[in-house]
């Protein structure tokens, strides 16, 4: 749906029923910006257009989320996420070395390692029914890490993967807080797999030492709405449902199913805008990267009838994506209201000093 656009940034409305079955109107925008060492982001010349689903690096089932979809209805915080990788503090191989990114009031820190094993460790007994002896398994022991330049942060080299007897080949057979990790042993089948490639990310305070419990996936990037940090916020979806509420969504749906950054990692209330920003070894001959955001205020004007009416956006996305095909940092924006005859065109206007465009 058009809008009156008077920014530089792509912008977009949408209408969208909320709990009570009221039709709203959401106007979203996203702007495309540039990193400026000790300095605010600015505005890439060239702006990415809206994404309109959510975008993975392959198959949904087997790759990570890359970007989340900019027709989302509302996020009660402000997600900071991040793609990429962590690069060694002094750009020589090392086994293992911390990496963090802060931005106001949140922050997280993470350890990255260089690629490791699982090896099953073995004994050898007497069978008591069968002659010759019959191997056992003892312990699994993790090998030292190969020292290493970077290490990407993505949800591969987490905490998860496949669960040991499963047949499910689909999600439900996963790991549910992080179904494309890796780490988890099948202790059946020591015989035909000895050895399983161990995370290479985790946390700074509780390293991981078994293949074995429900360790939390870390991890900076998008999560998908199936894993159960965002499905755990669904809602019921039963025959009631069905028979009582369908297309609406359930009563219980907690609105923080949006929310697509780690836990850790979700601001509430909103980020303001004007909040500095650190990155720990995530940017490449950058041990530390300091900046600030822009500093934008945008809002919406809307003549729905009964005059000019005006509401603030509020940004609910930063997004980092310091992959090698070129730096950016992606801040969405998005506001609702009342629309039930999508009378009038929602005006985007943009407040504030904006850097020159890059």
């Amino acid at each position: 749906m058009s809008v009156d656009n008077r920014t530089p940034f792509p912008a977009i409305a949408f209408r969208q029923f909320n709990l009570a079955g009221d039709l709203l109107g959401v106007v979203a925008a996203r702007g495309t910006f540039l990193l400026s060492p000790n300095g605010p982001l600015v505005p890439a010349k060239v702006q990415a257009p809206l994404v309109l689903a959510d975008t993975y690096d392959g198959d949904p089932h087997q790759a990570p989320m890359l970007f989340q979809s900019d027709l989302t209805p509302f996020k009660p915080g402000t997600d900071v996420t991040f793609i990429g990788a962590a690069h060694s503090p002094d750009g020589k191989p090392q086994p293992s070395w911390s990496c963090g990114i802060r931005i106001g009031p949140v922050a997280k820190r993470l350890r990255v390692i260089g690629p490791r094993k699982w090896h099953a460790k073995t004994l050898r007994k007497r069978g008591w029914f069968a002659q010759g002896e019959v191997e056992e398994l003892d312990e699994w022991r993790l090998s030292k890490p190969d020292p290493v330049q970077y290490v990407p942060i993505d949800w591969r080299l987490a905490y998860g993967g496949r669960l040991p007897g499963h047949a499910d080949p689909g999600p439900k057979g996963c790991y549910e807080f992080n179904a494309i990790g890796c780490g988890i042993a099948d202790d059946e089948k020591f015989q035909e797999v000895r050895e399983i490639s161990a995370p290479q990310i985790e946390s700074l305070d509780k390293p991981i030492t078994s293949p074995a419990g429900k360790w939390q996936p870390e991890g900076l990037g998008p999560i998908p709405p199936w894993w159960n940090q965002r499905h755990q916020y669904a809602g019921t979806y039963d025959d009631a449902w069905l028979e009582q509420r369908h297309p609406l969504l359930p009563k219980d749906f907690d609105f923080r199913f949006w929310q697509c950054a780690h836990p850790d990692l979700i601001a509430t209330p909103w980020l303001k805008g004007n909040e500095s920003y650190e990155l720990e070894n995530l940017a490449f001959r950058h041990p530390s990267l300091k900046g600030w955001l822009p500093g934008l205020q945008m809002r919406v004007r809307l003549d729905r009838g009964a005059g000019l009416q005006d509401a603030a956006m509020v940004l609910d996305g930063v997004h980092f994506d310091l992959r090698p095909s070129g730096a950016r940092v992606y801040l969405t924006w998005r506001t609702a209201f009342p629309w039930p005859e999508r009378r009038g065109l929602p005006i985007v206007e943009c407040q504030g000093e904006m850097a020159e465009a890059a």
